[in-house]
Formats: C-alpha cells, structure tokens, sequence
C-alpha cells in the first residue's frame, strides 16, 4: 500500500494518509492532485483517476498548532540517527547509548538530547561511562526531533518531490 502527501489549501502539509484515504478524497472532490505517479492510473468503469502522490485540499482545513516535541522513543532515536553509530560512525546502529549513563542521571535518562544511536561493539565498550572518560568522542550531536521533522521525513518516503513542493 502506497502513501499519499496531504496538503491543506495553503501548502501546508497535514499528514501522509494512505492510498485509498486519499481516493476517497478526490473522488468526493475534496481535494485535487498536485504530484501523481507517472503512466500509473486507476481506471473504473466511468473515467480513469491518475494514482496520486501528493493531494491537496480545495478548502482550508482548521488545524491546531502542533509542531511541538515528538514524545522520546527509541526507534524514533535510530531513526533521527540514521541507524549510523555516533561512536564509530559505521551503519547498522541497533542499539541506544545514554551520553549521560543512567546510573548517573537525577531524572528520566531517556530524552532525546541524552540518547544517540550506537552500534552493539561500541555501547559495550563504552559500557557505563561518559564519551570523555571511554575516550569515544561523539561524531555528531543529538538534537531534539519535532513533529515538522518527523512529517518531512514521512512525506520524503512517499516519492513526492518536496523541492518542487518548497519543503527542501
């Protein structure tokens, strides 16, 4: 199943509904195709509907602020990360390292500015230390994931091409 890109009137990207949510829509003409898949169609017995990659909505939909901070999870660490090791720098990161170790944090270790991706040879060798004190200086710094950038990287996955779109 593929994904589509929602934009409201304004450009502004809404959320990434699947195929047949977005059908729905420009079959009820709520919304238009923006971007579509090239020579890729869905035909019925009345017209032919191009297969969408991007939709956006002929009316503007009210929609509460929520860029904020994405709630702290660990698969939404290795993917801020790349899945690449921030000690040794390869690929394949599977496992979450605490700059901070947690026998040392006074509050929740867990937090995005604490955590980094790591590979399992790294995180053991660095086992209940600072980077400092391991001698593993980080290659990258964590930073904070909102959710604007957890809906680029969604609407990235679709295909769509965001340069054309303004979001690059």
């Amino acid at each position: 199943m593929t994904a589509v890109v929602v934009l409201n009137a304004s450009f502004e990207p809404l959320a990434v509904v699947p195929l047949h949510r977005a059908l729905t829509f420009l079959v009820r003409e709520r919304a238009v195709i923006v971007e579509a898949v090239p020579g890729a169609s869905y035909r019925s017995a009345t017209g032919e509907i191009p297969i969408p990659r991007v939709v956006q909505f002929r009316e503007m939909v009210r929609v509460p602020y929520r860029w904020g901070v994405q709630p702290w999870s660990r698969r939404g660490v290795l993917e801020r990360d790349g899945r690449i090791c921030a000690y040794c720098g390869r690929g394949g990161a599977s496992t979450i390292d605490h700059i901070m170790p947690k026998s040392r944090c006074t509050r929740n270790p867990n937090q995005w500015m604490n955590t980094v991706a790591s590979c399992k040879a790294c995180n053991n060798l660095k086992a209940d230390r600072t980077p400092l004190e391991a001698g593993m200086p980080l290659r990258y710094q964590p930073r904070i994931v909102t959710t604007r950038d957890s809906m680029l990287i969604a609407m990235a996955e679709t295909g769509a091409d965001l340069a054309a779109l303004g979001f690059a």
